[in-house]
């Protein structure tokens, strides 16, 4: 047993150690593809300098690159303040050369065909340039926020179990839900409640679970 125990130890260690590796690389991948990017964007600049209009362009293109498309999809926890928080970095701080309509602009720009529909749809007879940036991304909130409740979110994230996928897509996984669930800001009465509540777990308690679940939804 205590041989078993051992190798059981070293494997895991291999397993975190592996696991480490790969985040590690993938961060310097990451890193190195934003070098990149700036570079190719302040070259094309200086190449631009004498146009305006073509930097401008230039500029707006490669931001557009460098921030991938927003997927609404509430159930899985793709929404639009957990996509926002990754590339906000961008936003604040390499949309300098841009003005709020065209910041915002770059935003719209950045949804998949379907946000993008129910975006304009929503805003209608305002056209997206016509809103500023506190209002695009307002809206974006309410649109393409979470429809559970807090402890609804706080709840499901305690039951998130490993489904034998990688280890790194467990991990985003677990930090997405823990992020929408904005554990950072739970007291010590709400953890209580949801300990309570995630303690009936059997079939039995179906009904009741239901129960608690929604008065403490209210």
């Amino acid at each position: 047993m205590e041989k078993l125990a051992e190798i059981l130890s070293l494997m895991q260690s291999r397993m975190d150690h592996q696991e480490k590796t790969l985040e590690y690389l993938q961060k310097q991948q990451k890193e190195t593809a934003d070098s990149f990017l700036r570079a190719l964007e302040k070259m094309d600049m200086r190449m631009n300098g004498a146009n305006p209009a073509a930097a401008k362009h230039s500029i707006f293109d490669s931001l557009c690159r460098r921030i991938d498309k927003f997927t609404f999809d509430a159930e899985n926890g793709r929404t639009f303040d957990i996509w926002y928080k990754r590339f906000k970095d961008v936003f604040d701080n390499d949309c300098t050369e841009l003005n709020e309509q065209e910041k915002t602009r770059l935003l719209v720009s950045r949804l998949d065909e379907d946000s993008h529909q129910l975006f304009c749809g929503s805003i209608a007879p305002k056209s997206p340039s016509d809103l500023s940036w506190d209002e695009a991304t307002a809206t974006m909130d309410r649109l393409f926020g979470s429809g559970k409740t807090l402890f609804r979110r706080r709840f499901e994230c305690l039951k998130i179990q490993y489904d034998h996928q990688d280890f790194n897509s467990y991990e985003t996984l677990v930090r997405t839900r823990c992020s929408d669930a904005k554990f950072d800001s739970i007291n010590f009465d709400g953890l209580q409640c949801l300990i309570y509540v995630a303690g009936f777990q059997g079939a039995e308690f179906a009904h009741y679970r239901t129960r608690l679940l929604r008065k403490l939804d209210q």
